[in-house]
């Protein structure tokens, strides 16, 4: 992405419903973001078509995780979010 255009394309870009985190990072790359999408068809109709219109947008790198084993430190209870029990105790 053009530099000038890293603020108002990842504004837009937090936006969509499918994207879960979005952020500015230093790098090659400099717009992180994470979509969840029901399968790699709907993947690709995200990126190629709505992402792809971003104005600034050089070029993107797609990485599907097809199934998620573990994620450290993240707790869900009836799928919420809910603490760590480190962070309930120190209250």
């Amino acid at each position: 992405m053009h530099p000038s255009a890293v603020k108002s394309a990842g504004r837009t870009l937090a936006q969509e419903p499918e994207i879960a985190f979005a952020a500015a990072i230093s790098g090659p790359w400099n717009i992180h973001a994470v979509a969840h999408c029901r399968d790699l068809d709907e993947l690709f109709e995200f990126t190629a078509d709505r992402l792809g219109s971003l104005t600034g947008l050089q070029s993107m790198e797609v990485s599907p995780v097809l199934r998620h084993i573990k994620q450290a430190g993240t707790r869900l209870s009836d799928d919420r979010l809910v603490e760590p029990s480190s962070a309930r105790a120190r209250r």
